[in-house]
């Protein structure tokens, strides 16, 4: 078996979803703890909770690639369309290692000045099926049978993630927290077909390629980055994150920052108004132990079921931790008229951002 990308000219194919959301919260979870990684719970009151639950969401969508490129379509899975907010439409583009992708309105993906990491399945995930290659540095495998998949002859392997190796993680390498996963493999050209996570003898997740047709032609400009978004669009929150002060104009509420810390932000705004989330300056994903949202009233979280309690510099707010991880915090209360959400680690810390925080000075 091999899974060169040398043996085909192009794919088309119908893509299919299939997860269970209790198991896969419980591998994620299991994963996390086994990792030595906190585990955000959120809180009483979080705002977009689904309002229906779907324990089992599915999905359709298109598959369209090169060996070079891909275009990936989804629609609507079915928590989407029972109101859970997830799940909505996506397309996505990938030509070399640059991707780009636009969902619900959003675009996000990768810059001309970002590094070759080679994790671009770590943000399109579809990219596995065509070159699954990627998952032979994170994953122990073994050949299990021959099989005959739809009329076509492929190999089905059973495989482990290795362990205690921080590159082979596999969330880094587009797979969803597991102990065991089943591949299926076409034999002549070595793509992925099937893709089965599995945790404690449960079938968490599954996704595969339905009707896959090889070597038909495919038009260049399906797998142009621009249709999705401009580079500009795709620019992380990270790179257009700016001084709250600069932000004070472009809101209809008091924009707050703390005392003696640079913090910078963004503002995001939907149907429910403007919100200012701010994080520390130049801090990575990694660094960022407290951060706060502030807006008119958009995006908060409803605090009723929270602790009441009182800042050091008297001000009256609410707190929340998970019973088993006191050391997350969530604290909500108002100044100078704007609506603040704390969260972060560590609960003097984020107790004292939040009582040092001030109107800007324009």
């Amino acid at each position: 078996m091999s899974t060169s990308a040398g043996r085909w000219a192009s794919l088309q194919a119908d893509l299919h979803w299939w997860a269970d959301r209790a198991a896969l919260t419980r591998a994620r979870t299991a994963a996390a703890a086994a990792r030595g990684t906190p585990v955000d719970i959120q809180p009483p009151g979080f705002p977009r909770v689904p309002v229906a639950a779907v324990a089992v969401d599915e999905q359709r969508g298109s598959l369209l690639a090169t060996p070079r490129t891909l275009r990936v379509e989804w629609h609507a899975s079915a928590a989407a369309a029972a109101g859970a907010g997830a799940g909505g439409a996506v397309v996505a583009v990938v030509r070399g290692e640059e991707w780009r992708e636009r969902r619900a309105g959003s675009v996000r993906g990768s810059q001309v000045t970002d590094p070759g990491t080679g994790l671009t399945t770590r943000w399109v995930r579809e990219l596995v099926f065509v070159r699954p290659w990627r998952l032979l540095s994170c994953l122990h495998l073994k050949a299990c049978d021959a099989l005959d998949w739809h009329g076509r002859p492929a190999t089905w392997l059973r495989a482990e993630p290795r362990e205690n190796e921080f590159w082979s993680v596999p969330s880094l390498h587009s797979l969803t927290d597991g102990d065991a996963y089943d591949l299926v493999v076409d034999s002549a050209t070595g793509v992925l077909l099937d893709l089965t996570t599995w945790y404690a003898d449960q079938e968490v997740e599954r996704c595969w390629l339905g009707d896959p047709r090889f070597d038909a032609p495919v038009d260049p400009a399906s797998f142009d980055l621009e249709t999705i978004g401009t580079a500009a669009e795709a620019e992380s929150p990270i790179r257009r994150a700016r001084p709250l002060a600069s932000l004070a104009d472009e809101v209809d509420f008091t924009v707050l920052s703390p005392r003696g810390e640079h913090y910078t932000g963004v503002v995001d705004t939907d149907e429910g108004g403007s919100v200012v989330v701010a994080h520390p300056s130049g801090g990575g994903p990694g660094g960022w132990h407290r951060w706060f949202t502030q807006s008119g009233g958009a995006r908060m979280a409803d605090p009723a079921e929270w602790e009441p309690i009182q800042l050091p510099d008297g001000t009256h707010a609410r707190r929340w931790s998970p019973s088993g991880d006191p050391d997350q915090v969530h604290l909500r209360f108002e100044r100078a008229g704007t609506q603040v959400w704390v969260q972060g680690r560590g609960r003097r810390d984020v107790h004292r951002l939040a009582a040092s925080l001030e109107p800007v000075s324009r």
